[in-house]
This record gives structure tokens, C-alpha cells and sequence, in this order.
């Protein structure tokens, strides 16, 4: 006897029948409709039989019509029909209530089960050309916003986030931090981002870009750094393998990566695709350049992102091969050339001034909008010939004394940054609340590197105002006051800002005791970008917006991957940088007064520059005006300059 004979055809067809059952809703709703026209065709039976045995002579009707509207309980058989016919159709509207309530408690059930699923995040994303970010942490707030400004132009964007965290949280998140989303939609969807199936939901394969952040913040421990980093990496893979049939085609990927093994990991599984950063080494070089000249973080709130003015990659519909690089300057009215892309991808950011277009693929273009970038055939402003400065006019540097206060991984950036700027003789402390042997083996090896540069280390408790105070801070050109570790971003902030506080409080007590300003810039490092308004009204004109900086470059490279170069090129001391320079560099003090900002462009071509913009020195307390910082203003823009002002350009040097 076979095994299966063993079994009954009952417990065969119940086996059968609960396979069926499980398959979902669809199978239920397939029973109830089947056992809904069975239980019609069975009382439709049992009808003809009762009208044949006990036929109802005064009573015409349609005898189908009657079964169906008893079964579905709209109407009974009424008065004028006999006792059997009654019998039959209260059987009728009995097992029809129990089948249609049947079914409509399976709709209501499923109706729910909808809503549920609609809760949990978990249905079907419909959209295409989207922004997909997958992670959910401090910079999401900032990249929204940012993405809502870039999304302007567009009559409907959208930005769907993909994250483990609860939908019903993050749209509460989201609802109380974001404004005016403008033409920007946020869908949320919750879900494992290394899950294939998850990234098919959210429509990875159509997405114009995806952004994966990072889980671990800069101040986490290296081992809980390690492990998001292999998690992004892990998601990268997964966005690669849910467009295998399209791999040719990857959309942009961004994403965040701590360590440079992973990063070289990450970019490895699709070289054309992926782009990396490192939170810790943009912010240690920004820092670094920011603390060194007064009213370049504002520049720089200004390039990255998308508010205000930002990086393009533009080729016109018309003929520039003619051109050299230092004329093409001319031939835009509303924004400036910042540099090229040759025909090999290579980006070349303040190429010679006669540099021939001909090898050019497109121009790297930093202005207001896409839409303001236009080429003129001819030049659209003459400069005036003013008989500028000798352009090998140089000021004397100054050897610099700057204080790193605060341990992380940006910290050993900011050494090396440092080192690589001042000249012969300059000081670079470092002020740590835990020296540990592993600090002292690094900086020693920095300092190793660095023989030229005076560095110091110690250690003393900032939370000491006295301990502040031997410190001397008054003495110095900047103070970089560094993000600490705690559990939350408010708690990091709350120490840093308590710290600043006390630095500006000895620096009054310095003013009135001697009479002399500070001069020191002092640049923080915020967690959260909330608390920017902290920091203005605690008097710092330069500060440094962790979360900020990060999610604009983020999202601005999420949507042009090339702006990367453009900006590992300008935040390192070899090659070009931004500097802001005396007017002295450029104009004869005679010369000043009413200028253009054609002129401003003209005299920094004489020096081998580019002028981004103004910076006017009697504006400096304005916010309204930017604090007086102009970036990229029109060309026939007057200005009424004196000797006080600077030009912001693009240089190989300082000097």
C-alpha cells in the first residue's frame, strides 16, 4: 500500500483546500465568490423542485431573479406565496447571509489589511526620474530641503526615502522639520535597504539618483563606524544586482563612507556609478580654509548646495572652439567659468588663460540657476584697461598661530591641512581633554612630517574657564573648536556652544582689561544645523556647519556626480583654492572707486586668477547683504570700492 492511499480523499481535498487558502487574500476572495454561486445554483435547484411538487398559481415572477435577490437578503418571497416556496426562500436569504457577510467581512478585513500595509510602508512605489535616498539620519532634513530648492524648476519632483526606521515616524519627522516643499513630494517607505525586493519597490531601477547614508556619525567609535560602512557598501551592492538587467545604465549613486578601505570597496563594485565621501575629511579641509580667512564660510555656504549659487557642467548649443579660457570669461553675463572637462572626463579647474577650447568637452560653470547660464557669441561686457598692479605683486606672509581644541577624526585632517598652508615657523596647538597614547603616537607622527611647523599638545579640561584661560586664546589667528562624542547630536552641540561661550567670554574680559579687540576667527563644528542662530548670536561671523556642508554636497552631487571632482579639487591645498585677497593685489589705490565687476574679473586675469566675487568690508556686520560677501554678480554690476574690500578669487596661492 503506497503512503499516499493512506490518507482519505477528506483529509486529501482539506490538505488541497488549505494550500489553496494560503496562498492570500485573492484565494479567499475566490472561495467566498464560488461558494456565493454554488450555494445560487443549489437554491435554485431546491426552487424548481418546490415550484414542481407545489406550484404557486397566483404567483408570476422570475424564478432566477427571485433566488438571487433572497440569496443576496434585498427581498423575501412574500404573502402571496405557499408554505414550501416560504421554506425554500427563508433557506435562501439564511445561507445567503452567511455568505455575503462573509464577503463583506473578507473586503472590510482586506480593506484594513490595506491600510495597515499603507502604514507600515511597505506598498508599491509608482514613480520615476526620482530622487531615492535609502537611510534615514540627521542630514536627511538638510538634503530635502536642499533637493526642494533644486527641484524648483520642475512642476513635479520627488524624493522617496527607503529606511528600517517606522513610516508613520519618519512622516511625523519629517512633517514637524521641513517647510514649504514647494514642487517636492516625499514618499516614505519602510524596509530593510539591502533587500532587493525593498529597492524594486521604491523603483531603484528608475530612480534619477540614489543616496545611501551612513548610520555612524563622525564622533562614533571606529568598530561601530566599520560596521555601517560595510552596510553601505553591502546596499550599494543590492542597487547594483536590482538593476542587473541595466547595468550599463546605473543611475548616480552617493554615498557616505568613513573609511578609505571601504570607500575603495564601494566605488570598485561600479566605478562609473558610485561616488564617494568622507564627512571627516571635506569638513577638516573646509575648516582649515575657512579659519584662515575671514568670510569664506560664508563663500562657501554660497557655492555648495543648491542655495544660492552652485557648480554646473554646461556646453552651448553654439561654436566657442575659437576662444581662449581667459576670453570665455566675458561671453557670460550671469555666471562665472570656473574651469573645464576635457574630452577624457578630466576636470581641470583654472586652466592656463590660454587655454584652447578646442580640447574642451564642456565648461565648469558656478552660477545662481541652470537656467541663467548663457553663452554670448560676442563679448557681452568690455572691461576697462586701468593699468593694473604688477602682477607679481606679493604681500609678506605672516607666520600664523592657530588652536585645534577637541579630538576626532578630523582632527588629525586639520593638522595635516594646516601644515600644509602656514609657512616656516608658524604654531599649530592641539588642546585635548584625553590624551591617550594612541592621540600622542598620531600627532607625534603629524608633527614628525611637519618639522617647519611649531606643534604643541596638551592636555586640559575645557569645562575649566580657568584652565581656558592659560590658554591665552587671545593670542591666536583661530580656534577651531571641534565637535566632542556624546549621545545625541543636541548633547555634542550643548558642549561645544558652552565652550565657545567661555572663549567669548575671555575674550571680553581681555578687551576691557586691555583695551585692545580680538581678532581670532573662531570656527565650530555643529552636529545639527538647527542651531545656527546659537551660534550667530553667540558672535561667531565664521562657523562650520557639520550636517550642513555634508547634505548639500550630497545632494548637489546626487544630482551631478562630476561636481565631486570639482570639489576634492577645491578643498585641497595643492593646485586652486578660494581665497579672499586685499584690493591692493589687484587695483592701484588711485584706480578705486566705481568699478564693474568686469573690471574685478579683468584685474584678476592679470594675476593668473579667477574672481568669483565681492567681498565689501563696510558690509561686513550685514546679514541682510550677506555680511557683503557677492558671489558671481552680473558683469556690469558697479561697485563703489575702496581699499578696505577684497576680491574673492580663484588662486594657486594666498598671496
Amino acid at each position: 500500500m503506497s503512503a499516499q492511499s493512506k490518507f482519505s480523499w477528506q483529509e486529501r481535498f482539506q490538505y488541497k483546500f488549505d494550500n489553496f487558502m494560503s496562498r492570500g487574500g485573492f484565494s479567499v476572495f475566490l472561495a467566498l465568490v464560488s461558494a456565493f454561486f454554488g450555494a445560487f445554483l443549489v437554491m435554485t435547484v431546491l426552487r424548481y423542485i418546490s415550484e414542481w411538487l407545489f406550484p404557486n398559481t397566483d404567483l408570476e415572477s422570475d424564478l432566477l431573479w427571485d433566488v438571487f435577490v433572497q440569496l443576496i437578503g434585498l427581498r423575501d418571497t412574500g404573502d402571496e406565496a405557499n408554505f414550501s416556496t416560504k421554506t425554500v426562500g427563508v433557506l435562501t436569504i439564511f445561507v445567503g447571509l452567511v455568505l455575503f457577510s462573509s464577503l463583506v467581512a473578507f473586503i472590510t478585513q482586506e480593506f484594513e489589511s490595506r491600510l495597515t500595509l499603507l502604514k507600515k510602508g511597505k506598498s508599491l512605489v509608482v514613480e520615476k526620474n526620482h530622487t531615492l535616498i535609502l537611510g534615514f539620519n540627521d542630514r536627511i532634513v538638510d538634503i530635502i530641503t536642499e533637493l526642494v530648492i533644486a527641484n524648483e524648476s520642475e512642476s513635479d519632483a520627488v524624493v522617496v526615502i527607503l529606511s528600517e526606521q517606522d513610516k508613520e515616524k519618519m512622516d511625523d519627522f519629517l512633517r514637524d522639520k521641513l517647510g514649504d516643499l514647494k514642487t517636492t513630494r516625499v514618499v516614505t517607505r519602510s524596509g530593510t535597504v539591502t533587500n532587493i525586493n525593498n529597492l524594486k519597490k521604491v523603483g531603484v531601477k528608475v530612480a534619477r539618483s540614489v543616496v545611501i547614508l551612513n548610520d555612524a556619525k563622525g564622533s562614533d567609535q571606529k568598530e561601530l563606524k566599520k560596521l555601517s560602512d560595510a552596510r553601505v557598501v553591502k546596499t550599494i551592492l543590492a542597487t547594483v544586482a536590482a538593476n542587473e538587467e541595466k547595468k550599463s545604465s546605473l543611475p548616480p549613486i552617493v554615498a557616505e563612507i568613513h573609511s578609505e578601505q571601504y570607500r575603495i570597496l564601494a566605488q570598485s563594485i561600479a566605478p562609473e556609478a558610485v561616488t564617494t565621501l568622507n564627512e571627516a575629511d571635506i569638513l577638516g579641509r573646509i575648516l582649515v580654509q575657512t579659519s584662515r580667512s575671514v568670510g569664506l564660510a560664508t563663500v562657501y555656504l554660497n557655492v555648495v548646495g543648491f542655495a544660492g549659487n552652485e557648480i554646473y557642467f554646461y556646453r552651448p548649443e553654439s561654436d566657442w572652439q575659437h576662444l581662449r579660457f581667459s576670453e570665455l570669461q566675458f561671453h557670460f553675463y550671469q555666471s562665472i567659468p570656473l574651469g573645464v572637462q576635457d574630452k577624457n572626463g578630466n576636470v581641470i579647474i583654472k586652466p592656463d588663460n590660454n587655454y584652447n577650447l578646442i580640447d574642451a568637452e564642456s565648461i565648469i560653470v558656478l552660477a545662481e540657476d541652470d537656467s541663467q547660464i548663457k553663452f554670448y557669441q560676442e563679448p557681452f561686457v568690455k572691461p576697462q584697461v586701468l593699468g593694473y598692479v604688477d602682477s607679481q605683486k606679493i604681500l609678506a606672509r605672516e607666520t600664523e598661530k592657530h588652536l585645534i581644541i577637541g579630538w576626532s577624526s578630523k582632527t588629525k585632517i586639520c593638522l595635516q591641512e594646516y601644515a600644509k598652508y602656514v609657512i616656516e615657523g608658524s604654531e599649530i596647538n592641539l588642546v585635548t581633554h584625553e590624551l591617550t597614547q594612541e592621540i600622542e603616537d598620531q600627532f607625534d607622527e603629524i608633527r614628525d612630517a611637519y618639522p617647519e611647523v611649531l606643534m604643541q599638545i596638551w592636555k586640559i579640561d575645557v569645562d575649566v574657564v580657568e584652565e581656558l584661560k592659560t590658554l591665552r586664546p587671545y593670542q591666536y589667528n583661530s580656534i577651531s573648536i571641534l565637535a566632542s562624542k556624546g549621545k545625541n547630536s543636541e548633547e555634542v552641540d550643548a558642549k561645544t556652544l558652552t565652550i565657545l561661550l567661555e572663549i567669548r567670554q575671555i575674550f571680553l574680559q581681555y578687551t576691557e582689561q586691555t583695551g585692545n579687540p580680538v581678532t581670532t576667527e573662531l570656527v565650530v563644528e555643529l552636529a545639527d544645523s538647527e542651531e545656527t542662530d546659537l551660534v550667530i548670536k553667540a558672535g561667531v561671523q565664521d562657523f562650520l556647519l557639520s550636517n550642513q556642508f555634508v547634505s548639500k554636497i550630497l545632494a548637489q552631487v546626487s544630482q551631478e556626480p562630476g561636481v565631486m571632482l570639482v570639489y576634492r579639487y577645491l578643498f585641497s591645498a595643492e593646485g586652486s583654492e578660494m581665497y579672499i585677497k586685499p584690493i591692493e593685489l589687484f587695483f592701484p589705490p588711485e584706480k578705486l572707486g566705481k568699478l564693474s565687476f568686469a573690471d574685478c574679473v579683468f584685474a584678476a586675469q592679470s594675476r593668473n586668477e579667477i574672481c568669483i566675487g565681492v567681498k565689501i568690508a563696510s558690509q561686513f556686520q550685514d546679514k541682510e547683504n550677506n555680511f557683503g560677501i557677492y558671489i558671481a554678480p552680473n558683469l556690469d554690476t558697479q561697485f563703489d570700492l575702496t581699499i578696505e574690500d577684497e576680491l574673492i578669487t580663484l588662486a594657486e596661492d594666498e598671496i
